[in-house]
């Protein structure tokens, strides 16, 4: 084997950006700057707090440092209302290729995704839209792949997008930033159905009276991470996140959500429901933290997992870090099996243990994802 062949294999142990693997030689310094900060924090494992349950190091131990192929797919209605660009918004706004880390300056995957990003979205909100905006991003074959999203939202729009995650069978560490201006408020519903290592870093901005919902539907066909990071610098903004997990049998999925509430009078609620069946491990971390001075913050954690299989795991981290005594804060997990005396009842109704096993995962799941959802459409059939 060739010595360029060893290097490409073992890239995570190089000491050197490999600059052969994609050529944005504008930004090369940026890159390497990047690049040194992910050797010196080392690739995530089960060392690391925030990725105590994603051993991330030993799951891409192996993978071949190669593009796989990866599309990106933006469908919308009114394009008179948007910009998108690539790398040429880095171009024009250089300051911001490295906001991230200067943000969150502890997270190997932000700067290993900011070392080696190749597929750049810039989409530019400037109106409310009536539709939403669809965002595919689908991944073939082995490889990697490291694509990287910023919206930025103008003031006074409402806006709703719809993102599916697929394919892929090597490793796809995806990043996305939400700057979203006053009075603004965005929706998103977001499908990962993918068979690749998926890590995505969800990092959103909030200014004052901006609202921020997504609801996610992770049907993950191998090993997921969706770690968020949302920061309420604005007064009187919000956020909810919802998760349902059902991932497909041996897979791992995990789902964490930090909210940091800068500025007084924000809300944040955060939950997840799993239904996990043999061989499935699913987590859940949500993390409050409300600094000192900050007035009136509203926060709520929420996680239930259903147990459908004795080997199957759920693990549970609730987190609250606060610092003053104006706030309304609350957490709940529940971990276990279907109610047997539930099942009991409805099979005296009439119905079968299926049937009725059925109507009660149904109902978990409506929880977060009624019949009006636009994920309605894509829970497996077993639960519909």
């Amino acid at each position: 084997m060739a010595m360029k062949d060893l290097i490409m294999l073992n890239f995570l142990n190089s000491e050197k950006l490999d600059q052969s693997f994609d050529n944005f030689s504008s930004f090369m310094n940026e890159r390497e700057e990047a690049y040194r900060n992910f050797k010196n924090i080392g690739i995530p494992s089960k060392r690391n707090e925030r990725w105590k349950y994603t051993d991330l190091k030993n799951y891409i131990r192996g993978i071949d440092f190669s593009l796989c192929k990866t599309s990106i797919d933006i469908e919308t209605s009114s394009s008179d209302k948007i910009d998108i660009s690539d790398i040429d918004y880095f171009n024009k706004n250089r300051d911001d290729y490295l906001k991230p880390a200067q943000h969150l300056n502890d997270e190997a995957v932000i700067y290993l995704n900011l070392s080696y990003s190749n597929l750049f979205r810039c989409i530019t909100i400037k109106e409310s839209l009536d539709k939403p905006i669809l965002i595919n991003i689908d991944s073939l074959g082995e490889g990697v792949s490291f694509p990287r999203f910023i919206f930025n939202i103008y003031p006074n729009v409402n806006v709703e997008f719809h993102f599916f995650n697929r394919g892929g069978e090597g490793f796809i560490n995806q990043l996305i930033e939400f700057n979203i201006d006053n009075n603004s408020t965005v929706n998103i519903f977001r499908v990962n159905e993918s068979s690749s290592i998926h890590s995505e870093t969800f990092m959103a901005y909030l200014s004052t009276n901006s609202n921020l919902f997504l609801t996610n539907l992770s049907l993950s066909k191998n090993k997921s991470r969706f770690q968020a990071f949302n920061s309420f610098n604005g007064e009187h903004s919000s956020s909810v996140f919802k998760s349902v997990s059902i991932p497909f049998e041996g897979c791992k999925d995990d789902f964490l959500v930090y909210n940091n509430h800068i500025g007084s009078n924000c809300s944040s609620n955060v939950g997840m429901r799993s239904i996990l069946e043999k061989g499935v491990e699913c987590s859940f971390q949500a993390l409050i933290d409300i600094e000192n001075k900050i007035k009136n913050s509203k926060a709520e954690q929420d996680c239930r997992a259903i147990l459908l299989d004795e080997k199957a795991s759920m693990n549970a981290k609730p987190e609250m870090k606060i610092f003053n005594n104006d706030v309304v804060c609350k957490h709940g997990t529940t971990i276990g099996s279907l109610n047997k005396d539930q099942i009991f009842y409805l099979n005296s109704r009439g119905l079968s243990k299926s049937r009725a096993e059925k109507i009660l995962l149904q109902g978990i799941i409506n929880e977060y994802i009624p019949e009006h959802s636009p994920l309605i459409n894509f829970l497996p059939e077993n639960y519909k």
